[in-house]
């Protein structure tokens, strides 16, 4: 058998480097620059929070914390379990969570935002006040703020046939396990 030319060689070599996409189509992250993602868009690095995992036995989260050690910052609620990750939402401290899975390094937490009865927090309508009791709206004759929503059920308090993807009202995301402790109903 003949021996191959070395240049021949190095040719074949380099071929194998190519790169098939020019560089001056490609961004960060592997995005093409017309395809970018919008900002409501989840990222393609999103992970979706089980619920479930315990089985139909147990309700769908089956832990409960509260947020907390802040510092009087707040918590970011991110779509996937790490630090770069689009951020979905924030938390306040002593803000009630359902905690429904973690991360593989247990670290993350997977948790829905609800209240400790698992509804929905109720959200008032910008610029009005928070909810008084009943003795003291009646007495300085304003009327109680409006509401933007009724309490909804998150939907993880009760059980679920199989382990799934949470896609419920709630909203929920991924937050870093130092800043949540466990908390007894």
């Amino acid at each position: 058998m003949k021996a191959l030319h070395p240049s021949l060689l190095v040719l074949i070599a380099l071929s194998g480097c190519a790169d098939p996409e020019p560089t001056r189509q490609r961004e960060p992250g592997g995005v093409v620059a017309q395809e970018r993602v919008r900002s409501d868009d989840p990222s393609p690095t999103a992970r979706p929070v089980n619920i479930g995992e315990g089985g139909t036995r147990f309700a769908a989260c089956q832990g409960r914390g509260r947020v907390g050690n802040l510092r009087g910052a707040a918590l970011p609620l991110r779509d996937a379990p790490f630090d770069t990750a689009k951020q979905v939402g924030s938390l306040a401290e002593n803000a009630h969570v359902f905690v429904c899975t973690r991360s593989l390094d247990q670290q993350w937490l997977g948790v829905v935002v609800g209240t400790e009865d698992g509804t929905a927090p109720q959200v008032l309508r910008p610029g009005t006040l928070p909810l008084q009791d009943d003795a003291a709206s009646a007495t300085d004759g304003a009327s109680p703020p409006e509401t933007v929503s009724p309490q909804i059920d998150c939907g993880v308090t009760a059980p679920v046939r199989a382990k799934r993807a949470y896609d419920g009202p709630c909203l929920s995301g991924w937050v870093e396990n130092t800043f949540v402790a466990s908390v007894a109903r």
